[in-house]
């Protein structure tokens, strides 16, 4: 593969980039619980339960961080999750084309000097 080739491949990954929106991490799940009243119908039926409420967790600065979330929060913070690994999946495949372009700079170079002395 020539250099230009891996530059075009490169170019492409970071158009890729500048569609990508917001970004986050973290998990959100939907969540249904028992209340503190133990006369509710929560403790003696599982299908009465509160929720479902959206629990939005990430970890900062090594610790874990925990939000209640609206629908409209939760779906866009599901977007915003779904946009980092699109990210980080694109930016691991600019790492493998770096790595292929640097591994084959010098043999390209050497393939093309060494032309008109074979």
């Amino acid at each position: 593969m020539k250099n230009n080739d891996y530059q075009k491949k490169y170019d492409l990954l970071k158009k890729q980039i500048e569609n990508i929106g917001f970004i986050c991490t973290g998990s959100v799940l939907s969540v249904y619980n028992t209340c503190g009243n133990s006369n509710c119908r929560c403790h003696k039926d599982k299908n009465a339960r509160h929720g479902p409420y959206n629990i939005w967790t990430r970890k900062i600065e090594a610790k874990t961080v925990t939000r209640v979330l609206s629908d409209e929060q939760a779906q866009l913070c599901r977007e915003c999750i779904q946009n980092i690994r699109k990210l980080e999946n694109i930016i691991e495949e600019m790492k493998k084309i770096s790595v292929q372009y640097i591994e084959n700079y010098n043999s390209e170079i050497i393939t093309e000097r060494n032309k008109g002395k074979l």
